[in-house]
């Protein structure tokens, strides 16, 4: 369990006086197994959308193919739009919709739009992006800080390596009201 530290700048009613740190015990998400039934769900979660590529998609719950053949999906039990964790999508590059097909042209400071079916909208900004082995699972653990990563096979037209885009959450999530 991560502990999450919280300083109050003031007073509430002289119950927490002003400037004292209090920690607070906040789980992280913990992501479903690759092979887990939720990386099957394929329910639409949310919308994502990287104006610098042309990406406007709907997300899905699950990583399986019989989810990202159908467009973006979430990787079950990773952090919701713009909450505490990491939040990792996947998608095709080539084959079927391709909605990563230009995750390669991204580059630091795009900006990166995730808004859930609850309402929340958190603006992520691209902060670097690398290539890794499909063996390298790291790139889902959870993290300290909301952040999102989004990944695909690399190169284009092969399955020998992954492209990662990391990316640092910019604004505050923004709940809207119909």
């Amino acid at each position: 369990m991560q502990a999450l530290v919280l300083a109050f700048m003031i007073s509430v009613a002289g119950v927490i006086p002003a400037a004292q740190t209090i920690t607070i015990d906040v789980p992280l998400p913990r992501r479903a197994h690759v092979e887990a039934p939720t990386q099957r769900l394929g329910v639409t979660i949310g919308r994502l959308e990287i104006p610098a590529i042309g990406v406007d998609e709907l997300i899905r719950e699950g990583v399986s193919l019989s989810v990202i053949d159908r467009g973006v999906g979430h990787w079950a039990g990773t952090a919701k739009a713009g909450g505490y964790g990491n939040m990792v999508l996947a998608g095709h590059r080539t084959t079927k919709t391709a909605p990563f097909h230009d995750l390669d042209l991204l580059q630091p400071g795009d900006s990166i739009t995730v808004t859930g079916f609850d309402g929340r909208t958190a603006k992520y900004s691209v902060s670097e992006t690398v290539i890794v082995a499909p063996s390298d699972i790291w790139i889902v653990d959870q993290t300290d800080v909301p952040m999102l990563t989004l990944f695909a096979c690399h190169p284009k037209r092969s399955a020998r390596q992954r492209i990662v885009v990391r990316a640092e959450l910019a604004d505050l999530p923004v709940l809207h009201f119909p």
